[in-house]
């Protein structure tokens, strides 16, 4: 059972809102997976779009790095996470692996060219995703928000992602991208593919974007 309602109990019921188009709302009730990618690639164009409205350094409390601010909450506005592009599909940008510098708005380039080689041991059974031409790989570097709030943190940071996620979901939308989450990868062939130190960094969600 996908719900739980109490029958026994009195409800009030609530008259269900209009939806009109081209609204917020509308983005919304359309919001779903995509998972029929056909390996056309994404313009850096979109990316940056993607990456930005989902992501990026939106807003500036005062004239410092530390007060900027990100489309999604943070707990103590510590943001945790780190996402790193691999393009499985060259376009105005090279198929390769990069890290987006949020403060800059740009990609690190990490990894290019990239080839099957590199790949190999990242995927698992769902096959689908490999058509994509693009994977977010998402990181936590957990001592970020622990060092405030303690084991809490990590949980924290996990909740910080599906904020995430579904900012990605809906900015992908909204431009003509697919999108889906991605359960399963190698973890430790990402961390090797990364090059980070798993004590310090890991990675815990993954979006495949593509058309």
């Amino acid at each position: 059972m996908k719900f739980k309602n109490y029958t026994r109990l009195n409800s009030d019921e609530m008259k269900r809102p209009k939806i009109s188009p081209g609204t917020f709302q509308r983005l919304l009730s359309e919001r779903s997976s995509f998972r029929g990618f056909s390996k056309k690639p994404v313009s850096l164009d979109q990316l940056s779009k993607i990456l930005y409205f989902s992501a990026g350094t939106v807003r500036f409390l005062r004239q410092d790095l530390d007060s900027s601010r990100r489309p999604y909450p943070s707990a103590g506005a510590k943001y945790p996470l780190e996402i790193y592009p691999l393009l499985l599909v060259g376009s105005d940008i090279k198929k390769g692996l990069y890290h987006y510098n949020v403060i800059e708005h740009s990609l690190e380039t990490l990894l290019r060219p990239i080839n099957s080689a590199d790949l190999k041991d990242i995927w698992m059974s769902q096959k689908w995703f490999r058509k994509a031409s693009i994977i977010l790989i998402i990181t936590a570097t957990f001592e970020r928000t622990t060092e405030k709030y303690g084991q809490k943190g990590i949980g924290y940071s996990l909740i910080e992602a599906g904020h995430l996620g579904q900012n990605i979901y809906l900015v992908a939308q909204k431009i003509g991208i697919g999108c889906s989450a991605i359960g399963e990868f190698r973890e430790d062939a990402i961390v090797k593919l990364l090059d980070i130190n798993p004590d310090e960094e890991l990675p815990i969600y993954y979006l495949a974007l593509g058309n």
